[in-house]
């Protein structure tokens, strides 16, 4: 494979094209997908240097530059954030010190986190329909919902700015025996468009590091790849939009995926560790996205959601993956719905009202044992204010949410039971002028536990705890912003503090003989510290992204303290820079640093294992060149040029060195 990618390059390299302009006249072909869009108050607007510098936004030219294949390799560009790959196989995004279970992922305006675990494998979200990532690490907005307790990210797909058709077809290959195909295509007729992409990855597992330990376990020393890690997996999603009058315009998406993966076994523990595959899992969305302007000042935004989820969990009993153990099937189905009606009381305030809620059933299965039912019911409702002055602006925002719980499985007694809370924020804004502007954030939110969380065992692995409580968190951040026609950046100091934070932690021989692992309420929490992200283009062809993030963090459980709060890097930090040269060749290099971050001690009750700071290395090279209106992008990769020895978290080495290389059409 790389030998053909190769060849390709060297092919196409000999064409000698001044095409740059080309290209770029053809990425205005594109935009992002309004009504899949999370507009908070304060946002819709967003037009001068300073208020763009106040969000944080993944454009579609940054996604399609990273070359990857599905937003679990995203992590480059979203600051304050790194994806890991758990000890369930899953890619979970963690921001600003938030577990993935305190986010909210938005694709198209639906929810994606699965209400029964409250969170997402971001495998499952294939890159190339992406036109947007907003990041909000914050979570300051009633438009969000429920269990918004540290931020949430927004995917927008593209839409097609102008009349006519396209056509992108995308084809890379790599080390691991890794391929993916993609095609796209897109149109716009009058008042309709439309977008549909099929795309199919497969890898036969990810690359181990040549620093690997030689007494690494659960790893065949004989193989470069690490095992039990190989995927296959095909996307499908087709969305349409139809403007039926000025004022009234409808969408209508169908996302389809379906997945086949092995699960890395953690490297300590022998046969305490999983033994997983999922030969099966699937999941099938439709989305109805609509906006209605009864008048140039009342607007009705509202989208609704339909997912059905499946899988399949083989549990081995031995790191040989022969003989089955135990089979768990899962099924879940969930409706969804945001409602958000707007009201312009001028040209510089607004008031809104959101209806956030969903319904979800899952059903669970372990061999021959009775299948179990466990239901969810959601909602959260709330008024969100925005009034601009000349050089001030403020958002207030108060909601209030409820969680239900009619069918707990085997769990009788907690059958029927509700929680509720309130949620609320406040945003301060003082712009000096169009490039210096200061604000102060303060937001609290409640998220209620998962089922998974209280009820479920994952297969012998946690004793259950029916009796979590809710948490709760306090955010607040000061924050400098700074922006002008070459430099954007904003500077945070930020002070979260939580109440009941549910954390994971493992039980000693006395309080349980298997010494599984269970989730637990601490009874306070703080993550504070520094957060800067900073946007530099001296030039047109010339691009420079920064971020960098220390955290420090404290936990309590009642008078005692608790040293570490596990899988939270101390430090993140992160560059990527590019140069366009004006004859085609663009020449790309990354940079990404974790800090030290701490797991629990398996083999010591109470105690806690150091896990290294990392740096990584990558480097892009790609040749852009157009013929006849066809434009066309070779590139090569490598990530982790020097090879690192990297834990995504205790016994879970990430990806080694890895070669790649591809080529896209567009039409």
């Amino acid at each position: 494979m790389k030998s053909n990618i190769l060849c390709l390059i060297f092919f196409i390299s000999i064409i000698n094209f001044n095409t740059i302009r080309a290209i770029e006249t053809s990425k205005d072909t594109l935009k992002v997908y309004r009504l899949g869009e999370i507009i908070m108050t304060g946002e819709k607007q967003a037009t001068t240097p300073i208020q763009k510098a106040s969000m944080v936004n993944v454009h579609y030219n940054i996604i399609q530059n990273s070359d990857v294949t599905s937003v679990s390799d995203l992590q480059y560009y979203i600051p304050s954030g790194s994806v890991r790959t758990n000890s369930r196989g899953e890619s979970m995004l963690f921001l600003k010190g938030a577990g993935e279970r305190q986010l909210g992922l938005f694709f198209d305006g639906a929810a994606m986190n699965i209400p029964w675990d409250n969170r997402l494998d971001l495998t499952f979200v294939p890159a190339d329909i992406i036109g947007n990532i907003n990041v909000n690490t914050l979570g300051n907005s009633i438009f969000y919902g429920p269990n918004i307790m540290g931020g949430a990210v927004s995917i927008s797909t593209l839409e097609r700015a102008d009349q006519g058709f396209g056509t992108i077809l995308k084809v890379q290959g790599g080390d691991g025996n890794m391929q993916n195909y993609s095609l796209l295509t897109d149109g716009r007729i009058n008042n309709f468009n439309y977008i549909a992409n099929l795309s199919y990855f497969t890898s036969d597992g990810i690359m181990m590091s040549a620093d690997a330990p030689d007494d690494l376990g659960n790893q065949n020393n004989n193989s470069s790849l690490r095992t039990n890690t190989d995927q296959n997996r095909l996307n499908a999603y087709i969305r349409g939009e139809y403007h039926f009058t000025p004022s009234a315009v409808f969408g209508l998406a169908v996302s389809y995926t379906k997945q086949e993966k092995g699960v890395a076994a953690e490297t300590f523990g022998g046969e305490d560790a999983r033994f997983w595959r999922f030969p099966d899992r699937n999941r099938f969305m439709i989305t109805l996205n609509s906006e209605v302007k009864f008048s140039p000042k009342l607007i009705l935004r509202t989208t609704i959601w339909n997912d059905i989820f499946s899988q399949q969990i083989d549990s081995y009993e031995s790191f040989e993956y022969k003989t089955i153990a135990e089979i768990q099937n899962d099924d879940d189905k969930t409706i969804g719905t945001r409602i958000s009606l707007n009201y312009l009381i001028s040209d510089k305030s607004m008031i809104s009202y959101a209806l956030n809620g969903f319904s979800t059933n899952h059903k669970q299965h372990i061999d021959n044992d009775n299948e179990l039912t466990y239901s969810q019911n959601t909602i959260s409702n709330g008024l969100e204010f925005s009034q601009k002055f000349n050089m001030f602006s403020i958002n207030l925002g108060l909601g209030y949410d409820y969680n239900q719980t009619p069918e707990t499985g085997q769990f009788i007694e907690a059958e029927g039971q509700s929680q509720s809370d309130f949620a609320g924020f406040a945003t301060l804004k003082y712009n000096f002028n169009h490039n210096f502007a200061i604000s102060y954030n303060v937001s609290r939110s409640t998220r209620f536990p998962s089922m998974r969380e209280q009820y479920d065992g994952a297969l012998g692995s946690f004793k259950t705890n029916p009796d979590l409580k809710p948490e709760s968190g306090l955010l607040n951040e000061l924050a400098l912003i700074i922006a002008n026609n070459k430099i954007s950046g904003k500077f945070g100091l930020f002070y979260n503090s939580y109440t009941n934070l549910i954390e994971r932690i493992r039980l000693s021989a006395a309080q349980d003989s298997l010494k599984r692992r269970m989730r637990v309420n601490y009874s306070d929490a703080t993550i504070s510290g520094v957060d800067l992200n900073f946007n530099y283009q001296p030039i047109n062809r010339m691009n420079l992204f920064a971020y960098y993030t220390y955290m420090n963090i404290q936990a309590n459980q009642g008078d005692i303290e608790i040293k570490h709060l596990i899988q939270k890097p101390e430090m993140l930090a992160g560059i990527s820079a590019y140069y366009n040269f004006a004859f085609g060749i663009k020449p790309q290099f990354e940079i990404e640093y974790t800090g030290t971050f701490y797991d629990s001690d398996p083999e010591n009750d109470g105690e806690f294992l150091e896990i290294e700071p990392t740096t990584l290395f990558n480097l892009r090279l790609s040749y852009s060149f157009a013929i006849s209106n066809i434009f066309t992008e070779v590139f090569v990769r490598v990530n982790n040029i020097t090879d690192e020895y990297k834990l995504s978290q205790l016994g879970l080495p990430a990806a080694g060195r890895t070669f790649s290389g591809g080529v896209s059409i567009k039409l």
